[in-house]
């Protein structure tokens, strides 16, 4: 290009390049060792935390910004350093696009380099694209003058240039990341700057004006040299060499700031690290647990308070040696071997994991500890930092938990044992209760019905009434086998509540009217609340419930009021029978609810019951879920409290008169029990009632009589127990079997063994106890004829 430059402006020029370049390489170094992993180590692999990558990506951000506006400023100070005669003005557009491609080209080669090793592959590629961006920053400012005059370029020059802008990329990029001192970093930023240089000035010579005819002569070149101004498209004036000055000083001082902030960043870190390092060693040097850290090859490089008190060295006795002193045989002789095959395989024994080890003191004693190793770098440097803890106590400890285990597991077994053998008692007294059950049973029923046959021969025969005490003998024996039956039963579990919503009140009324008769009989007054509550249970079982504890309370209270009522409570209803009777002291309330306990009734007379009654009452509350509490005093009475769930109120149907049954016809019994003297019994009763009866102690001899007499039977009656083994739904099975259908049929049995109750429940039959009444049994029969 014909003019010539202001020398001024070209030193400026190189001066921004040069501290530009320097500020660009400062804080490039600093960020990049914040973004990799481990400075750059091979086989790092502590990395920096999150923190630290944003610290260096800002760090590289700014020395992005600062090589961009070097180079930039650089370029624009030299365009306004150059002198021609012909007005030149600059596009605000294309010099701002200029200033943008500067700074993006120099980001996008710092990252692509920082966030990657600088191979030689990664430097080039990143050096040309940098150069070119160069390249194209600076023609876009050159197309950005205007003058009236056209631009032609060398092409020569061009290609200089391009290279000269591609190395000087390549040689940043490469400085960026390889100086370490200031004086590295200055003698780069040098070199930098003649590169930046070069190229610009090489690519100013590449250009050529050719003035517009008539044109030229509008200023004369004295005018222009007179007052060195820059014209902007918009007409506006500025001198070129103040415009200048301002982009320098501006820049400079732009660049200033940024070398400013990044030393005092440095020195807050180094601060910091200080202060780190202090604190690292206060918490090193206080630590309870010894704390040794060595490097690759063993070599104690710092050893605790904790851990000369727990071995017994000083410090200056165990730095500089191998780590072994610490160890007895055979952790010793390993120890090496074991650092050797983990920096050969890196398979893991202790580093990273931990274990149970020996150490061994100055004085020579051996003694437990846990090591934790970790690991950690410094640069290429392997060191490890072993922490211990004296685990002697902890073992005695562990030794005295285990004979404590070992006692407490023969407590156990010893426990266990003795629930086995209470378990064992248990079902020996239930089985013991089952077949005495049965075996009174058996002559108990036989009694039933010769009883009922002479009722109905001696009826107003003066011996009538010795036969009505003979009944009501017969009736308080039974009371007490069907006691013993019930809690069979329920032990057993075959009581299965059925739980329905129904009206309380009724049920109250009902047995308040039933007992009222018989608490007045014994000068006591029976009183009741009604209610119309609904609650939600089992009518029968909690029926029967209440009934026990209205018996009890009339049987042991002997004046004063017995009360049955309910009251609202906590969103249920609480369900009370209160009596003024005799009490119960605080200690025996428990005992109450045991099988034959009674307080009151040391001669055990029948008319106070046989002590089952609680407990039913328990086991029924129990099965119901119904939480029971009892209140007495003695001598001032008890109170029994049942908490219900209480249910919704729901319209009851108005009652319908039912229809009269009709007289139903007599049939054929097949009655099947091995004792003889029942089946004399039941035949008489049964014959005398109008039925045709056939009486086996087996399936087969009843199979027979039926096959003798042609008919089919109105109803099987079976003993559960008959000879050979053979039980009474076998039979009832085979009669089935010669019958064709299946008719009705009643199981009788005495035992109250559980499993055997459960067995007949299973098998679809009614199933009666024995001694069963003769009024039950007729009613079945009429039920099935």
């Amino acid at each position: 290009m014909p003019g010539y430059y202001d020398p001024l402006l070209v030193v400026l020029s190189y001066v921004i390049a040069v501290f530009g370049g320097y500020v660009a390489l400062d804080l490039a170094h600093h960020a990049r060792a914040k973004i990799t992993t481990g400075d750059g180590a091979a086989g790092s692999t502590a990395g920096p935390d999150a923190q630290d990558r944003r610290s260096g990506t800002r760090q590289l951000a700014g020395a992005a910004l600062a090589l961009g506006v070097g180079i930039w400023s650089m370029h624009f100070i030299g365009m306004l350093a150059y002198r021609s005669n012909i007005p030149i003005g600059y596009d605000a557009g294309l010099t701002a696009l200029s200033f943008l491609l500067a700074v993006a080209v120099s980001g996008a080669g710092l990252f692509a380099v920082a966030r990657n090793r600088p191979r030689r592959l990664t430097l080039h590629i990143a050096g040309t694209l940098t150069g070119l961006g160069i390249v194209g920053m600076h023609y876009v400012g050159m197309a950005g003058m205007r003058m009236e005059a056209r631009l032609s370029y060398d092409t020569i020059l061009v290609a200089a240039s391009v290279i000269i802008a591609i190395v000087a990329s390549i040689a940043a990029l490469w400085l960026a990341f390889r100086t370490n001192g200031p004086l590295e970093r200055a003698a780069g930023a040098v070199l930098l700057g003649l590169g930046v240089v070069a190229m610009h000035y090489t690519g100013m010579a590449a250009a050529g004006m050719e003035p517009i005819a008539g044109v030229g002569d509008a200023a004369s070149p004295q005018a222009m040299q007179g007052h060195g101004m820059a014209t902007s498209a918009t007409g506006m004036a500025l001198s070129s060499s103040l415009l200048a000055a301002m982009i320098g000083a501006g820049t400079l001082l732009l660049l200033s700031l940024a070398l400013l902030s990044s030393l005092l960043g440095r020195r807050r870190q180094a601060e910091s690290s200080e202060e780190q390092e202090a604190r690292y060693r206060a918490i090193v040097d206080t630590a309870v647990d010894p704390i040794v850290l060595i490097d690759d090859r063993g070599i104690v490089q710092s050893f605790n308070l904790a851990a000369e008190k727990t071995f017994g060295y000083a410090a200056a006795d165990v730095i500089g040696r191998n780590v072994r002193m610490l160890m007895p045989e055979p952790y010793r002789t390993a120890h090496d071997g074991y650092l050797a095959r983990y920096h050969r395989t890196g398979e893991r024994r202790i580093v990273g994991i931990g274990r149970e080890v020996e150490g061994l003191r100055k004085d020579g004693s051996v003694f437990p500890l846990d090591l934790s190793v970790g690991e950690w770098h410094v640069g290429k440097r392997r060191m490890y930092t072993g922490i211990m803890r004296d685990i002697t106590a902890r073992k005695a400890a562990e030794e005295a938990i285990l004979r404590a285990r070992d006692e407490a597991e023969a407590a156990r077994i010893e426990a266990v044992r003795a629930r086995v053998e209470a378990e064992r008692a248990d079902r020996a007294k239930t089985k013991f209760l089952a077949a005495a059950s049965h075996d009174l049973r058996q002559p108990l029923q036989s009694l039933f019905f010769f009883a009922h046959a002479l009722s109905d021969k001696l009826e107003n025969h003066p011996t009538s009434p010795l036969l009505a005490s003979m009944t009501e003998s017969l009736t308080g024996l039974r009371v007490m086998l069907d006691s013993l039956l019930d809690v069979s039963r329920l032990d057993a579990g075959v009581v299965k509540p059925s739980v329905t919503d129904f009206a309380l009140g009724p049920l109250l009324d009902r047995l308040a009217e039933e007992y009222r008769i018989r608490a007045t009989e014994s000068g006591l007054r029976l009183r009741h609340v009604p209610t119309t509550a609904w609650i939600s249970s089992d009518p029968a079982l909690l029926e029967r419930i209440l009934r026990n504890l209205i018996e009890n309370a009339i049987r042991y209270t002997e004046q004063g009021d017995i009360l049955i009522g309910c009251l609202h409570r906590n969103g249920g209803l609480r369900l009370a029978v209160v009596d003024q009777g005799i009490g119960i002291p605080a200690d025996k309330i428990q005992d109450i609810f045991l099988e034959f306990t009674q307080l009151a009734n040391p001669e055990r007379d029948r008319r106070k019951g046989l002590g089952l009654g609680l407990a039913i009452v328990r086991r029924l509350a129990g099965l119901l879920g119904h939480g029971m509490t009892v209140r007495s005093a003695p001598g001032r009475g008890s109170g029994f409290f049942l908490d219900l769930p209480a249910a919704v109120p729901r319209p009851v149907p108005k009652p319908v008169r039912a229809a009269v049954e009709r007289q139903r016809g007599k049939g054929l019994i097949v009655v099947v029990d091995d004792d003889s003297i029942i089946l004399l019994s039941m035949r008489a009763m049964l014959e005398e009632w109008g039925y045709d009866v056939v009486a086996a102690v087996s399936a087969d001899e009843a199979i027979e009589s039926l096959l003798n007499l042609g008919r089919r039977p109105a109803m099987i009656v079976a003993d559960y127990r008959l000879r050979e083994g053979r039980t009474g739904v076998e039979a009832i099975r085979d009669i089935y079997g010669v019958c064709g259908v299946r008719v009705p049929a009643v199981v009788l049995t005495g035992d109250t063994d559980p499993a055997r109750i459960a067995e007949v429940q299973r098998s679809g039959h009614r199933l009666i106890h024995k001694p069963v009444s003769a009024p039950l049994l007729r009613e079945i029969l009429n039920a099935a004829a």
